[in-house]
C-alpha cells in the first residue's frame, strides 16, 4: 500500500511539472522574444520555395531566348531567296509567301497544293541553284495552266506551281527533268513562259 501511494505520488509529480512546462511555453510564446523565435522558423519554411521561384524564371528566360534565336533563323540565305523572288517578279517581303515558299525548300519543310489540287511535301532540302529551277519549271507550269489568264507566275499561283514542278520532278535530277519538260530549255537561262523561249539569267547562287 505504501509502494501504491508513493507511485501516485509520482505521477501526481509528473503531471504538475509538466503542465508547468507548458505552460512557461505559451507564456514564452507571448513574449517579444518568443515571437521573434516563432517568426524566424517560420522564415526557415517559407526561404525553401525561393530556388523553385528562381528557377521557373530561368526557365521562361531560356525559352523566351531559344524563340529569340529562332524568329532570326527562320530562313538561312534571306538575301539569294529575295533575289530570287526579283527575278521572278514575286514578293521580297520576309512575311510573304512566296519567300516562305522559297525558304521551305532550301529547309526542307516544304508544303504546297498542286494546280490540280493535290497535296505535296517535300523534306528534300534544295540549294538556291536548284530553287532558281524549280522557279523557272513553276514559271512555265503558270503559262501553261488554262486557268491562269495572265499566264505569269504571280504571287497568287507561286506555291502551286512550285508544288507542281517538285512532284513532277520528284527525284529526277531537277536539270533532267527542265530539259524533258520544258521545250528550249538551255542550262543557265531561265524560261519565258508566256512565249515558251529561254531568255539570259544571272548564274545561280547555291
Amino acid at each position: 500500500m505504501k509502494f501504491v501511494r508513493l507511485f501516485k505520488g509520482n505521477l501526481i509529480v509528473v503531471a504538475l511539472v509538466s503542465v508547468a512546462v507548458v505552460g512557461g511555453a505559451t507564456a514564452f510564446a507571448a513574449t517579444s522574444a518568443g515571437q521573434g523565435l516563432v517568426h524566424a522558423l517560420s522564415g526557415q519554411g517559407h526561404a525553401t520555395a525561393t530556388p523553385e521561384v528562381e528557377s521557373h524564371g530561368n526557365h521562361l528566360q531560356a525559352n523566351n531566348h531559344q524563340a529569340d534565336n529562332n524568329n532570326k533563323n527562320t530562313c538561312p540565305g534571306l538575301p539569294d531567296a529575295q533575289r530570287l523572288a526579283t527575278q521572278f517578279a514575286l514578293s521580297t517581303a520576309n512575311t510573304s509567301d512566296d519567300i516562305q515558299a522559297v525558304c521551305a525548300l532550301h529547309q526542307g519543310t516544304f508544303t504546297g497544293t498542286t494546280l490540280n489540287g493535290a497535296s505535296v511535301s517535300s523534306k528534300r532540302v534544295f540549294g538556291y541553284g536548284e530553287i532558281d529551277q524549280l522557279l523557272t519549271y513553276a514559271q512555265f507550269l503558270a503559262g501553261q495552266d488554262k486557268a491562269n489568264a495572265g499566264g505569269k507566275l504571280t504571287s497568287a499561283n507561286a506555291r502551286g506551281c512550285l508544288a507542281e514542278a517538285v512532284q513532277r520532278c520528284g527525284t529526277t535530277p531537277l536539270m533532267t527533268c527542265l530539259n524533258t519538260n520544258i521545250p528550249g530549255f538551255q542550262p543557265g537561262n531561265s524560261h519565258d513562259a508566256s512565249h515558251g523561249k529561254p531568255s539570259s539569267s544571272p548564274t545561280p547562287h547555291h
